[in-house]
């Protein structure tokens, strides 16, 4: 459907088509709303964004999203006025009345596409979704895959001379409905993949830490500060999420290492290490088989390589090794370092620092090192 409107946006742009210039201007604009939406990851952000896109697109003086929940409880709310302009999220007066009205326009029965609200609400449901009684209001209901996502509502003021559903923007709201639907039910699945990774994330953390405490400490203290690093990369919010998983969990491989050789108490002997460098694959293995975590397989698989090829298990260079994974080198290099070892001395936090420094370019990325270096050179401690 994206690549649809693209492609008409694009024909209305380049070539003579004798088509008003607010038409065309609203096809650009159905574009530019469908690439927002494509790209957006947060359900909140998602309404309170696309209400505004949605008001200037069609010119409309009030656009209301209301999603609502598989029990038909309404969950979220956005409403933006063009003639404020105001942004509204939150409670209604009326919850009962506003759910009673979802329920009843996004019954599969009714088959209708749009809804006039001084036509098919009571005044009290009319007052409840906050449509003035001389204001034309227009629902439109929002379904996908026969499940009812939520309702949107134009609203044009009694004072406007604008008509919004005139015969060449009738199709051009459909489509924005159709848009918007299918970004919400995404964006929805994605959330509910998301808690359940969450809760895989856990279990699996405390699996790990029920084998080895000291790994499971190092992980989260390993994880806080990857997220910090995330933050001056600027990473998205899912990819610094999935940097904290593979941080968390980077070390889950070690389940399938023997407890003679996990809880040593000195060095490994040569064997021994062979053994111990089978665990970033067998973690990968683990976490590339759980739904929604297929993409932090990668980096856990990476998080021993080196700069220098002379890491493990692929011995990757350079940039073949992914950045998140180049990332977890230098913050787990250095919570280790920190946090010490029974055969290995404990280091301060300057002393970390200059071992990462003398090592950047060989074992570490010198980019990598520079961040985390400059962010945390001046702090006594980097997780105050």
């Amino acid at each position: 459907m994206a690549q649809l409107i693209d492609g008409i946006a694009r024909f209305y742009k380049h070539k003579d088509t004798g088509i008003p210039a607010h038409v065309q201007e609203k096809w650009t604009g159905l574009s530019d709303l469908s690439h927002y939406l494509a790209a957006s990851d947060n359900l909140e952000d998602l309404v309170e964004s696309a209400s505004r896109h949605i008001a200037d697109i069609l010119d409309v003086d009030l656009c209301q999203i209301i999603l609502v929940d598989l029990n038909g409880h309404y969950r979220c709310r956005a409403v933006y006025s063009r003639s404020q302009p105001m942004m509204v999220k939150g409670e209604f007066m009326d919850p009962e009345a506003v759910e009673g009205v979802c329920n009843r326009l996004l019954d599969p029965e009714h088959n209708a596409r749009l809804f006039l609200a001084h036509e098919h609400l009571s005044e009290k449901e009319r007052t409840s979704l906050g449509i003035k009684g001389s204001d034309l209001s227009w629902i439109i209901p929002m379904i996908v895959e026969s499940s009812g996502i939520g309702v949107l509502i134009l609203g044009q003021s009694s004072n406007s001379d604008n008509l919004v559903l005139t015969a060449d923007s009738y199709y051009l709201v459909d489509l924005i409905a159709d848009q918007l639907a299918s970004a919400i039910y995404r964006t929805q699945m994605n959330d509910r993949l998301e808690s359940l990774s969450i809760e895989t994330v856990i279990v699996l953390s405390k699996t790990l830490e029920t084998r080895d405490l000291h790994s499971a400490s190092h992980s989260k203290r390993m994880a806080a500060l990857s997220e910090q690093m995330a933050h001056q990369y600027q990473f998205s919010v899912r990819e610094t999420r999935e940097l904290c998983w593979a941080a968390l969990l980077h070390d889950i491989g070690k389940i399938g290492v023997a407890d003679t050789i996990l809880k040593k108490e000195g060095p490994l002997t040569e064997k021994e290490w062979e053994i111990m460098r089978t665990h970033p694959g067998i973690g990968a293995q683990i976490v590339g088989g759980v739904s929604g975590l297929e993409k932090i397989a990668p980096l856990i698989n990476a998080h021993h390589e080196r700069m220098d090829g002379k890491g493990y298990p692929l011995g990757l260079m350079g940039e073949e090794i992914p950045l998140g994974a180049r990332i977890l080198a230098v913050t787990d290099a250095y919570t280790t370092m920190t946090d010490g070892r029974p055969y290995q001395k404990k280091c301060t936090h300057e002393e970390a620092l200059q071992e990462l420094i003398d090592n950047a370019g060989t074992a570490f990325d010198p980019e990598v090192v520079k961040v985390f270096t400059n962010f945390f050179a001046d702090k006594l401690d980097p997780l105050d």
